[in-house]
């Protein structure tokens, strides 16, 4: 790692948190469900409520985080996350009670939105924009790697100990990050706004919402995109939060080994990561050439949802655990393929002057979805049974694809862009 007046690179800073975060935070996220189900004994509803306010917190803070970034401090913004990211997970995993998982939970979702874009923007900031391209792409192929390591770390610790112990590793070691990149993360790029231009971040989430409300009444096609976007987000709620209970109470896990459970659940979760990195790289491979096509992409995407609906209702009826394991898989992995497809389908539709909005609006909406609809889908299985909860997540995704049915023809030869939210 090279050093300039006692700062890290900051390439290698970029790197270091990164990857740091993957292979911390994965380790948290990993079991996280596990020990919420096993040891705290939550039942489906305090499953989605935990997911809720997760995704509640996220949806609240996103906006007033970023603001912060903007105007005070990137580098700040980043160690603030990165600390409230381990303490949250300390407190989400130091007892097996209900209130102090949704207060870690809500410490955690916070402390993400600290980081989340911040980051990005601070490397801009240090090494300028097309040197940023470069250390993204690196950074992307680096975090898959620690990613996946995570996985078997997170699940090994927690069969040869206590099912919260990579909860709470991985959150004091993303706080010593923090305290051990404070000292040599440069911040020589960022020019902190003035008294007057400071106040201009809140002038100018009024401007977002008001050309936000113009762009989705000028466009319908944006209005569709962002209605399949909360069905989605709805049924992966419910998936994610459920599949663990489900594999416990209504499948059940093999019993001819002496294998310990936490065991079977690393070695699903190992097997979906890695179908789903190969699922990506032969996906990308085969539509690479058509990626700015609306027709090619809005459709590939209607084959993905309708892949992870019925395995979401193949996991929801298995009886034996193979096919339960197999469904699993596959939904993880084609969740793998829809991102980089549902995104390339908003940059192709939307002008660049508008498209981080659209993009915020989007994450925006699946936030929503999440925060809205998870907690009915743990009514329905706290009143009546996890197959039925899981039946209804993937029976959430069928509005999702009549829409795309009217996004077919909703799209246009030229991109959207701001000049046409103001005509309207």
């Amino acid at each position: 790692m090279r050093f300039v007046d006692g700062k890290l690179d900051p390439a290698a800073a970029y790197f270091l948190i990164a990857c740091g975060d993957a292979f911390f935070f994965t380790m948290v996220m990993s079991v996280s469900i596990l020990f919420q189900t096993t040891e705290a004994g939550l039942g489906p509803f305090q499953l989605l409520l935990v997911g809720a306010a997760l995704q509640g917190a996220i949806l609240v803070s996103e906006v007033p985080t970023g603001i912060v970034a903007d105007t005070y401090s990137r580098r700040l913004s980043v160690l603030l996350g990165l600390v409230l990211l381990g303490g949250g997970s300390i407190v989400s995993g130091l007892t097996p009670d209900f209130w102090p998982i949704v207060l870690g939970t809500v410490i955690l979702g916070i402390g993400r939105t600290f980081i989340s874009g911040a980051l990005q923007a601070w490397i801009a900031d240090e090494v300028g924009v097309e040197a940023a391209n470069g250390v993204y792409l690196r950074s992307a192929q680096l975090t898959m790697f620690f990613w996946v390591a995570a996985i078997p770390a997170s699940f090994g610790l927690a069969a040869l100990a206590e099912t919260n112990l990579p909860i709470l590793i991985g959150g004091v070691w993303l706080i010593a990050l923090a305290v051990f990149i404070a000292p040599i993360m440069s911040e020589a790029g960022f020019k902190r706004p003035e008294r007057g231009e400071a106040m201009q971040g809140f002038r100018e989430l009024g401007q977002t919402l008001s050309t936000s409300r113009r762009l989705v009444v000028a466009r319908p096609l944006l209005l569709t995109m962002f209605t399949i976007t909360a069905f989605y987000g709805i049924a992966g709620q419910g998936f994610e939060r459920l599949w663990v209970a489900h594999f416990y109470e209504s499948v059940g896990l093999p019993t001819r080994w002496d294998i310990d459970d936490v065991v079977w659940f690393g070695a699903i979760r190992m097997a979906a990561a890695v179908l789903g990195v190969i699922t990506l790289s032969v996906v990308r491979r085969a539509y690479a050439a058509r990626m700015t096509s609306h027709t090619v992409v809005s459709r590939a995407l209607f084959r993905i949802t309708t892949v992870q609906m019925l395995a979401i209702l193949c996991l929801a009826v298995a009886g034996e655990f193979a096919l339960a394991a197999a469904a699993y898989c596959v939904i993880f992995a084609f969740s793998f393929a829809y991102d980089p497809f549902h995104l390339a389908w908003i940059n192709q539709n939307v002008d660049s002057s508008v498209r981080a909005t659209v993009i915020s609006m989007d994450s925006q909406t699946d936030a929503l979805g999440r925060t809205l609809g998870g907690p009915v889908i743990g009514v329905v299985g706290s009143l009546m049974s996890l197959r039925m909860a899981l039946a209804l997540a993937g029976f959430a995704l069928l509005p999702a694809l009549l829409f795309y049915f009217k996004a077919f023809g909703q799209g246009s030869k030229e991109p959207i862009a701001e000049t046409d939210s103001a005509s309207t």
